[in-house]
């Protein structure tokens, strides 16, 4: 680290969301080197970790002359471990500033109409132990929706080959998105092992699971549908993205479920009712734009912080 920093010099440092080295944060310190930690999330589960270094985390966060939450409750925890209360604001979540090119959509329908009216369902960064439980919701759904297309796009690429393994020992006549082959009207599952298309096959998608959130991994971020306007279903695990899911299900933007079943279940009734999921999709796409405006805040916070460091 020091090494770094005699290398680069730095005038500031923005660290974001929950990248808090307590080594960096010190040194920078020492330097006189202000930081913020932007975006900044600590979940209750976090938290308590903290807790057992209490000493250690409250010499770190009171080391930082800004810190800029995604809520008031990420604030309130904060200062519980120790960091200046005027030095900690609650701006919102720079997540909704999310905004997809064009060509995204573009290319999203120009997939989908190679496919017809065909039932679409795709269940996105999903974990290990995540798609067997997806593969059985699919039977059920498909019980209903003969034609159903499952898109399977797991988190981690080292993963592809042994979901694409599970799909087919499931009896699923299963494409890979990198065999380059067109996904016929015979293909029941797709699987994306592709690098940045996931906007584009959520748009493809009539109802969209975001996973991580049936397995106990905290969930991934919802808004990524949501921006598209697709009704967006979660497990009950996603304290990852608590606020923004709670504020999603407030709204019925969002459905939680807790199994297998209520999976299937959701997908069935949300595939049977088109302004269902219209309505949830507009929900969605309402409260992205609602709850912009955390970058303007920021930014505000920062030029403040560094007029005052500059005096």
């Amino acid at each position: 680290i020091r090494r770094f920093l005699d290398a680069m010099q730095p005038q500031f440092g923005i660290i974001m969301e929950t990248e808090l080295w307590p080594n960096l944060i010190l040194i920078c310190a020492e330097r006189s080197i202000p930081l913020t930690v932007a975006n900044a999330r600590l979940s209750a589960r976090s938290a308590r970790g903290y807790l057992k270094v209490a000493k250690l985390t409250r010499q770190m966060l009171q080391s930082i002359p800004l810190i800029a939450a995604q809520s008031h409750s990420d604030r309130d925890r904060f200062v519980q471990l120790g960091a200046h209360k005027d030095k900690v604001h609650a701006v919102g979540n720079l997540k909704y500033e999310i905004s997809l090119p064009a060509s995204v959509i573009e290319r999203a329908e120009s997939i989908r109409a190679l496919w017809g009216n065909r039932s679409v369902f795709i269940a996105a960064s999903t974990h290990e132990g995540e798609e067997e439980l997806i593969l059985d919701a699919a039977r059920k759904i498909r019980g209903q929706f003969r034609d159903l297309l499952l898109i399977i796009v797991p988190r981690h690429p080292e993963r592809f080959d042994r979901v694409t393994a599970l799909c087919r020992r499931s009896g699923l006549n299963t494409l890979r998105r990198s065999d380059g082959k067109p996904c016929s009207s015979q293909v029941q599952a797709l699987v994306v092992d592709s690098m940045g298309e996931l906007s584009v096959f959520y748009g493809t998608a009539d109802v969209a699971f975001v996973g991580g959130s049936l397995v106990n991994h905290g969930g991934h971020n919802i808004l990524e549908p949501a921006a598209l306007s697709r009704p967006v279903i979660t497990g009950p695990h996603y304290f990852n993205f608590l606020e923004i899911t709670r504020q999603f299900l407030e709204h019925h933007a969002a459905i939680e479920v807790k199994n297998t079943e209520q999976l299937a279940d959701s997908v069935i009734a949300l595939l049977k009712d088109p302004q269902r999921r219209a309505e949830m999709g507009d929900a969605g796409k309402h409260l992205i734009e609602q709850s912009k405006g955390a970058s303007q805040r920021l930014l505000n916070l920062i030029d403040v912080h560094i007029s005052h460091v500059q005096r």
